[in-house]
């Protein structure tokens, strides 16, 4: 298992343990939830691997050099809006 899934279950845990002891959810299966939150951060992170993958595609496309962090994050930022993905 690479480190990517241990930190997502990391984070899962630490996500649905906070909600619990803030007594903002009460959950019947602490594990079901966990899963579903990590599926969901999963699912999150690939989206917006492929937004940042696209986004430097397309400035690619428009420039022969790579773009600087403010230039890369307005593009994620558009590419992010097409999708309907908020950032």
């Amino acid at each position: 298992m690479s480190s990517a899934p241990k930190q997502i279950e990391f984070l899962s845990r630490a996500i649905v343990n906070r909600l619990e002891d803030r007594g903002l959810v009460e959950f019947v299966d602490a594990e079901a939830a966990i899963q579903i939150v990590a599926r969901t951060l999963g699912d999150n992170f690939q989206t917006y691997e492929a937004i940042e993958q696209e986004a430097r595609a397309r400035f690619a496309r428009h420039s022969n050099r790579e773009p600087n962090e403010v230039e890369l994050i307005d593009e994620i930022r558009r590419v992010a809006v097409e999708r309907n993905f908020l950032l």
